[in-house]
């Protein structure tokens, strides 16, 4: 008894602290020549406060933390749409930025515009040198399923 209520103490814990919705999803990436970053992504409908204009705006923040000094993020490209360019971003630097989205849906979600989104690296010359796609991030989800399957293991190995 005293196992199981541990165990049901930590899954508490654990879904106290994690948070069940945030304004953005963190993504993060790595390529296969050394490009890597980390950041964030949002879509905001234009009713936020912070934004005057109708329609919906994608928020993107990214940070270059590639192991390679002469590795700079140039560049990233949504699926579906062509690649936009932005002023190179060094190592340990983060850039942020917002575009505006030509879809009105609002039933278009930051996950779904993640599959297909690529960061790209280039040299100090400006030429392409690595595509880092985003690794999503394994739902909360799962990780509370897991707790709970750990707990009926539990309380089924203890009656056997």
């Amino acid at each position: 008894m005293k196992k199981q209520t541990i165990i049901i103490c930590a899954a508490a814990v654990c879904l106290a602290l994690m948070p069940v919705a945030g304004y953005s999803l963190p993504v993060s990436g790595a390529g296969m020549n050394g490009g890597s970053f980390t950041g964030s992504i949002d879509i905001v409908y234009g009713n936020d406060n912070s934004l005057n204009a109708a329609g919906p705006w994608l928020t993107i923040s990214l940070t270059n933390t590639s192991a390679k000094d002469n590795l700079f993020i140039s560049g990233y490209a949504l699926p579906g749409r062509d690649i936009s360019e932005i002023d190179s971003v060094g190592t340990g630097h983060t850039w942020s930025d917002r575009q505006s989205l030509s879809i009105a849906n609002r039933s278009i979600s930051v996950e779904s515009m993640l599959s297909g989104f690529v960061v790209l690296f280039s040299d100090r010359s400006g030429q392409l040198i690595d595509k880092a796609p985003v690794a999503v991030p394994e739902p909360s989800t799962m990780l509370l399923l897991g707790f709970g399957l750990l707990a009926v293991g539990a309380g089924l190995r203890k009656r056997s």
